[in-house]
């Protein structure tokens, strides 16, 4: 299957899943991972999903699947296990120019999730369109390898250097050597050590004529927090 990838901004967006077992409730956690508006519709919900409800998360909605269910969402998924269901759900979506994605049924979507790995702001997708499931969930495992916890914070901390120089000094015709510095030098490394002297001097040397002693301190103290919070 021949697909055009995306990356679809959701934020704030009402999405739709429709069933609420396990598969419902990993499809309901990684809309809210995106910051949707996340509502399930099911007779019958997992715990997780409850427990995701009574924290005012999601909305969960008591029924049977009714078309008029979909009226107003960005984005629709169905995870049920009954084929006539997913059928009504995608029919409904498509009729009304809603994305919608059916679980293990590609030729009911008009969008195929990929697997993913998520690092912070950092997402790696893959998809072999549908021709291997198997072979996406292996390459997921690898670069989940590859990828460690760290490229979270590492992401973030990248991000904040930017925003501070470009404050700065943006459109300067240096700006992108210094980038390129910053992803070449040790970085990285030093924030997964939680080395806070040996980040520092990386910052110092690199952007320390540009970005002022106190903010790099700031800058790095708030990267070693993240760091620190999403360490295993």
């Amino acid at each position: 299957m021949k697909t055009y990838p995306l990356f679809a901004i959701i934020v704030n967006k009402p999405c739709l899943v429709v069933g609420g077992g396990t598969v419902g409730e990993r499809k309901a956690r990684d809309l809210l991972a995106a910051g949707a508006v996340v509502s399930v519709v099911s007779r019958q919900f997992t715990p997780g999903l409850q427990d995701l409800a009574t924290q005012g998360r999601i909305a969960l909605l008591h029924d049977d699947f009714r078309p008029e269910q979909v009226k107003g969402m960005t984005l629709v998924i169905g995870a049920t296990d009954d084929p006539a269901v997913n059928r009504q759900v995608s029919a409904a979506a498509q009729s009304r120019g809603i994305l919608v994605n059916i679980v293990d049924a590609p030729d009911l979507c008009t969008f195929i999730v990929p697997a993913q790995v998520r690092r912070g702001d950092l997402t790696v997708a893959i998809s072999t369109g549908g021709a291997s499931p198997a072979l996406a969930r292996r390459l997921r495992e690898e670069l989940e390898r590859y990828f460690g916890q760290d490229y979270g914070p590492y992401l973030a901390l990248l991000h904040a250097v930017r925003k501070r120089l470009l404050a700065v000094r943006r459109g300067h015709p240096e700006n992108t050597a210094l980038f390129q510095r910053l992803l070449e030098s040790p970085l990285r490394r030093a924030l997964a050590q939680n080395n806070r002297e040996w980040l520092l001097s990386i910052l110092k040397e690199i952007a320390g004529e540009i970005i002022g002693p106190q903010s790099l301190e700031e800058l790095a103290a708030q990267a070693l927090s993240v760091s620190g919070e999403e360490t295993p």
